[in-house]
């Protein structure tokens, strides 16, 4: 706990302060404190509440409201079972990593990897996430578990947690100026909590104990309604405070001020801990109103795309490949004239791959260096001298065949999983008239869209390579133990 003022202290310090306000404000006399019961203390009338400070904190925590992202990972079929409600921040990386990191140790220590090297992420409807209002309040965390992990009490279980349940959840303690402060908290086998202080502008994040100039107890930091700080519910006093906690405690009576640039199509959490999904176009660029349709859709439904462009299609019209990056979406090599590899002598495969990359040069600043081989077609030898990894996939729509929209939403629905790479097409207009039912299928499913190199970060790339999805759905998926597959 943090010193406080002996009673004979604080009293001849607030006598001293009423000899001062004697004559203008005078003291009250208050009942039994809390280190004395049976006493009573001079109330400290030298600093009265600040209504505009409420008002401040009310108003930031209305920002993180309209600002943060609800994520839930709920299984009540697994052992341990998974109850566990996240608040995500566009921007402040370094929170979600700090999040991310502590709940899979959590999991890690619950026995939920089982005999893996990595979480498995289960798919969890979005009707199980909490409201944006369920995390800024520290009591958040029990007071919306239920059986089934939705918050709203109705859960089919019976509401108790077993000893090596993981229920975790974290919430939001305050915030103002450039700073955030967090607290992630478990409630079984015991209850234990971290507290973290984030710098939105430096996109840092520590400890809750730097801001102390004493050891505290992480649970038990807080703010009142006006925005000081307080440990176990007694005001903070600034020799409490070192130098990074005054500046913390100056800026929650300011405006909160966001972290800028973000792209708010990116899940705040890894696919290490959600369920992703890369949905992939090939063949393109094709028709300009066709491919501007899908990016209209794309952008209706907030997801972001991976586009493995042909070459020589590149060549004749860049500026719709210079549209589809401007978009944000990620940009690939599909080899310049679509050949079949695993029928290519190596120096071809080579020459293929070199004049795509310098023709996607001149019409994006920075391709990925990915490359999909044609049909998927790929040998020992061709694998090799692609130099770079070969991205497959696991989900294979036949929009090229059947083009029919209806099928391919079907495919979609019934094949993706955690980790999937869907494979689409966007030179037909059937497929991008499925788009909007393709993206509502995957957000309904829980599934996050995201790129190829998001689905695989921290899986690191090997050339010769190829990868057809992450996770352990499947033996040719990626995970630490194999993280790709080399052809025989």
């Amino acid at each position: 706990m943090i010193p406080r003022l002996t009673h004979l202290r604080r009293t001849l310090t607030l006598l001293a302060v009423c000899s001062v306000l004697a004559l203008t404000a005078g003291c009250v006399v208050v009942g039994p404190s809390r280190d004395s019961p049976d006493r009573t203390d001079p109330e400290r009338t030298d600093r009265a509440p600040d209504e505009g400070n409420e008002v401040t904190a009310e108003k930031n925590l209305d920002i993180l409201r309209k600002s943060i992202n609800s994520y839930a990972i709920v299984d009540a079929e697994r052992d341990p079972r998974l109850n566990i409600h996240l608040f995500g921040l566009p921007g402040a990386h370094s929170l979600s990593t700090a999040t991310e990191t502590a709940l899979l140790k959590t999991i890690r220590s619950a026995g939920g990897f089982g005999s893996h090297q990595a979480f498995s992420p289960v798919a969890t409807p979005p009707s199980h996430r909490w409201e944006p209002t369920a995390f800024d309040s520290p009591t958040s965390a029990s007071s919306n578990v239920d059986g089934d992990g939705d918050g709203d009490g109705d859960g089919d279980g019976d509401g108790s947690a077993g000893a090596a349940d993981v229920n975790v959840s974290n919430n939001i303690i305050a915030a103002g100026g450039r700073f955030l402060i967090s607290a992630l908290t478990r409630q079984s086998p015991t209850t234990k909590t971290w507290a973290v202080l984030t710098d939105l502008a430096n996109d840092t994040t520590v400890h809750a104990q730097e801001m102390f100039t004493s050891e505290i107890d992480p649970a038990e930091v807080d703010v009142d309604e006006f925005g000081e700080l307080t440990i176990d519910g007694e005001p903070v006093a600034p020799s409490d405070l070192t130098p990074q906690g005054t500046s913390v405690a100056e800026a929650l009576h300011t405006p909160l001020a966001l972290p800028e640039g973000a792209d708010v199509r990116d899940p705040d959490y890894s696919c290490a801990l959600l369920p992703c999904v890369a949905l992939t176009y090939d063949d393109g660029p094709g028709e300009p109103d066709v491919e501007d349709r899908l990016l209209m859709e794309a952008e209706s439904a907030q997801v972001r795309l991976t586009y493995f462009l042909v070459g020589k299609r590149v060549a004749a019209d860049p500026g719709t490949v210079k549209r589809i990056s401007a978009a944000g979406h990620e940009v690939a090599n599909h080899t310049y004239s679509h050949p079949r590899l695993n029928r290519t002598d190596s120096d071809t495969v080579k020459a293929e791959v070199k004049r795509t990359d310098k023709t996607l040069e001149t019409a994006v600043s920075k391709a990925q260096p990915l490359v999909r081989p044609p049909f998927g077609a790929l040998d020992k030898s061709a694998a090799s001298a692609l130099d770079r990894p070969a991205i497959l996939w696991d989900v294979d729509t036949g929009d090229w065949k059947h083009k029919d929209s209806d099928r391919t939403i079907t495919a979609v629905r019934d094949n993706a999983e955690p980790g999937s790479i869907v494979l689409m097409h966007s030179i037909h207009p059937t497929t991008v008239n499925a788009a909007p039912g393709v993206f509502r299928t995957v957000a309904d499913d829980g599934l996050y869209p995201v790129t190829v190199s998001q689905l695989f970060e921290g899986i690191g790339f090997e050339k010769g390579g190829s990868y057809f999805c992450r996770g352990y759905g499947d033996e040719l998926c990626s995970t630490p133990e194999h993280p790709s597959v080399h052809k025989d």
